[in-house]
């Protein structure tokens, strides 16, 4: 049998769809695990198709014969048998829209398929208000006469018995007929819509996935691994699906804050522990799958992703992925952890050493391409001996500059980073912390209604606390009530006993500028020594002896 693949393009109504997914003819193959969505999601489908908005077309497969032993069985809240099925497609794009759909316009108490209440009440019962014309999903299965389930708005015989439930309940005339005309109108929307599907027939697995990233490539969902999970499952790798093994690691870094790190710096992580720089192997993953050593060496570099989090958590305080100031950090250190089964004392202080110092100097920005695989290549000579020095300086003689003292606190600033790590750290004295203990970052300011003209908070005004399970300190943002009482453990906040005088002694006006003066160089002073410690240039000229810009909103 010829295995030459031929696309068609079919547009078909959305009931048709829904029909072949409940008889099995429409499956998931196993690879496709990726991202489930959420609530607003699936409402926000249902508000499109109701606008009468396009929601995008569906990319089927029908190969000559079936790819993998079994597909998914569990679609949404709904289980499914479908080996046996011979004639089926699979769905390679749309999985999210289809199963969305499918769940919430199947009639639970109809369908001959397994499902789970509890999953579908809290996920997928979706319901239409024709008073406010709006989608929600409720909290209890108890909803008002008006409110109707969407598989109800696809069922004639819904409709006919909610008109007669209308006038068993003495509904007004004109509320009847408003109410039916909405009703009405979304049923016919919901059972006329059609959905575009660009249906392959024949051809490979390597050609499904080709298409797809072609052709998604601005998709939602169109990251890296599940192409990578579709060209490495084969019969030895079937249990291995890379969205999954990413998805589960993601749920092991909420112990560390760092869930919400990119999946690209996953796959940049992954991409590098092939023994090349992770940016001289762009679009490699076709070539890189291929690799016998490949699921092992994924397996290996998401536990090592770990354990470089567990050490930017715990030995930097980096405790929320939104204070690791460059992606290319996780990298390196999580290349460290594949090589370095064991670690020494050595290897961890000029590991931790070499955080700070590409920190402060914005190491990974001021070298072009070229320099940057100097620098690839010097932290490599670094993980295989313990006395190198992981740094790769292309001007030895000269130290690196530290960047000026930022301007303003926000999280799009690598320097604004550095200060907040480095208070944390100062405050801690250095040491290390169990991440078992920690909560989470706390970042408050000495004064809350200190800003710039744009909303900004300076600097010096910023308070961060690594809040621990049993915290000390009350919910506030405005940390003022420390001046109130001096107390000498407050100055590893950079609180001084000259501030506590000034602000319990002067009238409101000028106080707070002078406090924010003198917390400026206390800070200033306190991040000079620990930076000149590191071999870096801490330019003394860029700090102005005049506090300006602040405005006072009261």
């Amino acid at each position: 049998m010829s295995n030459k693949l031929r696309i068609e393009t079919k547009v078909r109504r959305l009931i048709f769809y829904i029909q072949d997914i409940e008889k099995g003819l429409l499956q998931i193959p196993p690879f496709h695990r990726g991202k489930i969505w959420n609530n607003e999601q699936r409402k926000d489908l249902f508000d499109s198709i109701k606008k009468g908005y396009p929601i995008g077309s569906v990319l089927l497969w029908q190969p000559n014969e079936r790819i993998f032993d079994k597909s998914i069985e569990k679609i949404g809240c709904y289980t499914i048998n479908s080996e046996d099925i011979a004639d089926f497609s699979y769905i390679i794009d749309g999985v999210q829209r289809l199963s969305t759909l499918f769940c919430c316009l199947i009639d639970p108490d109809k369908t001959q398929l397994a499902v789970d209440k509890t999953e579908w009440q809290k996920e997928f019962f979706i319901c239409y208000d024709l008073e406010k014309e709006e989608f929600f999903i409720p909290r209890t299965s108890n909803i008002e006469l008006y409110q109707i389930p969407t598989y109800k708005l696809i069922d004639t015989k819904a409709a006919f018995e909610f008109y007669r439930e209308l006038n068993k309940q003495n509904y007004s005339e004109e509320q009847i007929e408003e109410y039916m005309d909405r009703y009405e109108n979304l049923s016919t929307t919901l059972v006329d819509y059609s959905l575009p599907a660009n249906l392959m027939i024949g051809g490979s697995l390597e050609d499904a996935v080709n298409i797809f990233v072609t052709t998604n490539s601005k998709g939602s969902n169109s990251s890296p691994d599940w192409m990578v999970s579709a060209l490495s499952y084969n019969k030895d790798n079937k249990n291995f699906a890379l969205a999954t093994q990413i998805n589960t690691l993601l749920e092991q870094l909420k112990t560390y804050n760092f869930d919400s790190v990119t999946r690209e710096w996953i796959f940049q992580c992954i991409i590098n522990s092939f023994g090349k720089p992770f940016f001289d192997q762009k679009n490699m993953f076709e070539v890189l799958v291929k690799r016998p050593e490949f699921v092992e060496t994924c397996k290996n570099t998401l536990e090592n992703i770990k354990k470089a989090v567990q050490f930017l958590f715990e030995e930097l305080l980096v405790i929320d992925s939104k204070l690791l100031p460059y992606g290319n950090q996780l990298v390196f250190i999580t290349d460290f952890f594949n090589q370095v089964v064991n670690p020494t004392e050595t290897h961890i202080q000029k590991l931790k050493d070499w955080f700070w110092i590409t920190t402060y100097a914005s190491y990974f920005t001021i070298y072009a391409l070229s320099k940057q695989r100097e620098a690839y290549y010097q932290f490599q000579k670094f993980i295989a001996d313990e006395n190198e020095n992981p740094v790769y300086n292309d001007k030895p003689d000269l130290p690196f500059d530290v960047t000026e003292f930022p301007n303003k606190i926000f999280f799009g600033s690598v320097r604004a980073k550095a200060l907040l790590l480095f208070m944390l750290n100062y405050a801690n004295d250095f040491q290390k912390v169990d991440a078992l203990e920690v909560e989470r970052l706390n970042l408050n300011y000495l004064f809350f209604d200190v800003k710039d003209e744009k909303g900004n908070f300076p600097p010096e005004s910023a308070v961060p606390i690594i809040e621990m399970m049993q915290s000390k300190f009350p919910k506030t943002k405005d940390m003022s009530f420390l001046l109130k009482e001096y107390n000498e453990g407050y100055e590893k906040y950079f609180l001084s006993k000259e501030m506590y005088f000034i602000f319990n002694s002067l009238e409101k006006g000028d106080k707070k500028n002078q406090i924010f003066y003198i917390r400026k160089h206390l800070i200033v002073e306190a991040e000079r020594t620990f930076v000149k410690k590191l071999g870096l240039n801490y330019d003394d000229t860029r700090f102005s002896s005049v506090f300006t810009g602040i405005t006072i909103i009261s």
